[in-house]
């Protein structure tokens, strides 16, 4: 079975019905969906949904959210230590929750589903296209 990090922006598209970023990247959720993949989300991507919908800049709310967890296809991936210290050697993405995304995927060995040019070209990671 496939398995897919997810960042914010990619979460919250799918989430919202829209189309996620590309054909591959869609079809990741869809098929997470169907249980035939899993895509992890990290707790920063949560954080930042919490964050982004008090302050009414997105419609997905973390109750939402928690209702997708509720199936084994989507994982939440608390921040450890570990995934801090793989951060720690990402240094081509300056933002700290970027950073720390990329490294959930790094530190999980897994593609990250994302649209952000920043984690895109970073040397540190694999994205699915």
């Amino acid at each position: 079975m496939d398995s897919f990090v997810t960042d914010t922006q990619a979460l919250v598209k799918f989430m919202l019905g829209k189309k996620v970023i590309n054909k591959r990247s869609h079809q990741a959720y869809q098929s997470a969906d169907k249980g035939e993949s899993t895509i992890i989300i990290p707790a920063i991507v949560l954080m930042e949904m919490l964050y982004l919908f008090e302050k009414n800049r997105i419609d997905v709310s973390l109750l939402q959210t928690e209702e997708l967890l509720k199936s084994q296809n989507y994982q939440f991936e608390p921040l450890s230590f570990d995934i801090l210290k793989t951060a720690s050697e990402i240094d081509d993405i300056p933002e700290l929750h970027d950073r720390l995304i990329a490294a959930t995927a790094r530190y999980l060995g897994l593609p990250i589903i994302t649209n952000d040019p920043v984690i895109k070209n970073s040397q540190f990671v694999n994205i699915l296209e």
